[in-house]
């Protein structure tokens, strides 16, 4: 990646990181799935009122919106409502900064640089580690769950490249494959929680936390995170691009420690150090190839 272009990618994973505490704001005041929807309702109006259809086949665009909104953010919300910890969901999470290149190369036939690959192992270390120094797993319907989201997450990814979506419009893609998430979730809702989830509805959103958190997670976070995000995708390949959302959790830790006091512990530290290495191996490796031609590595 450029370097403007992955300063952006690491400003989208704060954002990100960020967005995993105003959640934590959200669901302490509206059902899980009724803000989820809300905040995929919010994304896609009034924006497609002005935007154009983007030049893709509809399939695609309800494809990106089940993945992304029901897949993805509906699983989480469950998982979290099964009992899995949020910040061990944080990292389960990004589990798809792995799954989304091993897709790319099954599906769309893309090629692991070997500074992409020695990168990748090196990360994985730190993603296991820092997992297994986290507690709250209490939950395996959870962990099952948010994996299950962690997949849906890594093929909304891809359909990103495989629709073909031009830079130009990844806006109008995101706004109008959004139409496609807030019945579902809105359904999976009552199917969880009954009427209650909405009936309480008015006298939640009275409370300025919750609006914060939806404008959060709509604004910022969605229109233009994935928005960023989503370009990148459709310029790079998965494997440059997927691995930067190793530093989510990451950022979610600081913010969480910044805003709710929760500490970090030195394993936890380790696990992030070799993420970072990994990081740094999958960024900056291939290209010691042409900065320091005298050590006569081959990278391929």
């Amino acid at each position: 990646m450029k370097t403007r272009d992955l300063g952006l990618a690491i400003a989208v994973a704060a954002l990100w990181g960020l967005n995993f505490s105003f959640i934590k704001l959200g669901v302490a005041r509206v059902d899980p799935l009724v803000l989820a929807g809300l905040r995929f309702a919010l994304t896609a109006l009034p924006l497609v009122l002005f935007l154009p259809r983007p030049q893709i086949a509809w399939r695609w665009l309800v494809l990106y919106g089940l993945t992304f909104g029901v897949g993805t953010w509906g699983l989480v919300s469950l998982s979290l409502h099964a009992g899995l910890a949020p910040g061990l969901a944080a990292w389960l999470l990004q589990s798809s900064a792995f799954i989304t290149p091993l897709l790319g190369v099954l599906w769309l036939s893309e090629v692991w640089l070997r500074a992409q690959k020695i990168g990748a192992c090196v990360a994985l270390l730190g993603f296991l580690q820092v997992i297994f120094a986290s507690s709250g797993a209490s939950s395996t319907v959870g962990v099952v769950l948010i994996l299950g989201a962690a997949g849906s997450l890594s093929v909304a990814n891809l359909i990103v490249k495989r629709a073909a979506v031009k830079p130009a419009e990844v806006l109008g893609f995101l706004s109008w494959s959004c139409l496609f998430a807030p019945l579902p979730l809105f359904a999976l809702a009552f199917a969880t929680a009954g009427s209650g989830a909405f009936t309480a509805l008015p006298e939640q959103l009275g409370d300025r936390l919750a609006w914060a958190s939806l404008a959060f997670q709509v604004y910022p976070t969605t229109l233009f995170g994935y928005w960023v995000w989503n370009s990148l995708m459709a310029r790079y390949s998965a494997a440059e691009v997927a691995p930067v959302a190793l530093l989510v959790p990451l950022f979610a830790l600081l913010f969480a420690w910044l805003i709710f006091g929760v500490g970090i512990s030195v394993a936890q530290a380790a696990g992030m150090g070799l993420i970072l290495a990994g990081l740094l191996i999958n960024t900056f490796l291939a290209r010691l190839q042409v900065w320091l031609p005298r050590l006569g590595w081959r990278i391929r």
